[in-house]
C-alpha cells in the first residue's frame, strides 16, 4: 500500500467524519437506462446500451459493495463491455487495478490522454515535502486515451470527453448523448447548488474552478438536462449545479457540515 492509498482508505474516513462532506446515491436506478452502485463514499454508474452496459468509473479495489450492487441490480459484470474512467484515483479506478480482481473483466477501457501520464509517472498525484507520490493504480490491459472533445459512439450512445483538469491534471467529465453530464470529481453539490471539489483533494483548485466554468458553458450550450456527480448525487437543475463554482467549501471551518442528512458511516 502506497501513501496515497493509505490516505484514501485510512486517513480520509477520519478527516471527513461528522462533516457530511460526501453523500453518494444509494444503489439503484437513476433513469430507465442509468443505474448506480454506492461503493463507500463514491458511485459507479452503469448505462444500458442494447444488450450490454457502459460503466463510468469502477470503484475501489476488490470491493464487495460492487459485487453486491451488481447482484442487486441483476447485472452480470461480464456484460459491462466499456468502461470510461473520469480519473485514476483509488475510488474511481481501483476496480480495474491490474493487481486485483477486475470488477469489469470484459470491458474496454477509456481514459483521458493527460490522465495517462499518471500511469507513466510523468505526473504524480501529490507532492509531500521532497517526495513525489504516485497514483496507486496500475492498468496492465490495453486501454484507449481520449482527447478533449473526443466522442465515442456505441450503438446509439454517444459519450463525449470534456477535459476538466484541477482535481487531477487529466480529469475528464463525460457527456452522454448531449444531455447528461457525469462530472466525476470536479464538482460537489448540496441543497444550495454546486461547488468546486474540496481543496483537500485537488491538485490545483484554481484550475478546477476554471474547468467548471468551461463545463458550465458546454452544458448550457448543449442544453443538458441532468448532472450526475460521483460523490454527491444528481440534479436536473443545471444552472443550480454550477451556482457556486467560483469557490470550494471551507471544510476546515468550525462546525462545518456540507450536506444535511448525508449518509453516515460511509466507510463501514
Amino acid at each position: 500500500m502506497n501513501l496515497i492509498e493509505f490516505f484514501g482508505t485510512t486517513v480520509k474516513p477520519k478527516i471527513t467524519k461528522g462533516k457530511n462532506m460526501l453523500n453518494p446515491i444509494p444503489t439503484g436506478k437513476i433513469t430507465d437506462d442509468i443505474f448506480c452502485i454506492r461503493d463507500k463514499d463514491v458511485n459507479v454508474f452503469l448505462i444500458k446500451a442494447q444488450n450490454y452496459y457502459i460503466a463510468i468509473d469502477s470503484g475501489y479495489k476488490n470491493s464487495e459493495n460492487l459485487i453486491k450492487g451488481l447482484k442487486e441490480l441483476n447485472i452480470d459484470k461480464n456484460d459491462v463491455k466499456y468502461l470510461f474512467l473520469t480519473h485514476l484515483d483509488l475510488d474511481h479506478a481501483g476496480g480495474i487495478d491490474g493487481r486485483c480482481d477486475n470488477i469489469f473483466p470484459n470491458a474496454k477501457i477509456f481514459l483521458g490522454k493527460e490522465e495517462e501520464k499518471y500511469l507513466k509517472s510523468i505526473y504524480f498525484r501529490k507532492k509531500v515535502l521532497f517526495f513525489n507520490l504516485k497514483t496507486p493504480i496500475k492498468i496492465f490491459k490495453d486501454y484507449t486515451c481520449l482527447e478533449d472533445g473526443e466522442a465515442v459512439n456505441l450503438d446509439g450512445c454517444c459519450i463525449e470527453a470534456v477535459l476538466t483538469p484541477g482535481h487531477t491534471l487529466g480529469h475528464i467529465a463525460y457527456i452522454l448523448n448531449n444531455k447528461i453530464i457525469f462530472s466525476g470529481d470536479c464538482l460537489i453539490m448540496n441543497d444550495e447548488g454546486g461547488y468546486s471539489m474540496y481543496d483537500l483533494w485537488n491538485i490545483d483548485t484554481a484550475q478546477n474552478i476554471r474547468s467548471l466554468f468551461k463545463l458550465k458553458e458546454t452544458s448550457l450550450q448543449r442544453k443538458c438536462e441532468m448532472l450526475i456527480s460521483s460523490h454527491t448525487g444528481f440534479t436536473t437543475d443545471i444552472e443550480k449545479a454550477f451556482k457556486h463554482i467560483d469557490k470550494a467549501p471551507d471544510w476546515k471551518a468550525k462546525g462545518f457540515k456540507f450536506i444535511e442528512n448525508a449518509v453516515e458511516n460511509l466507510y463501514e
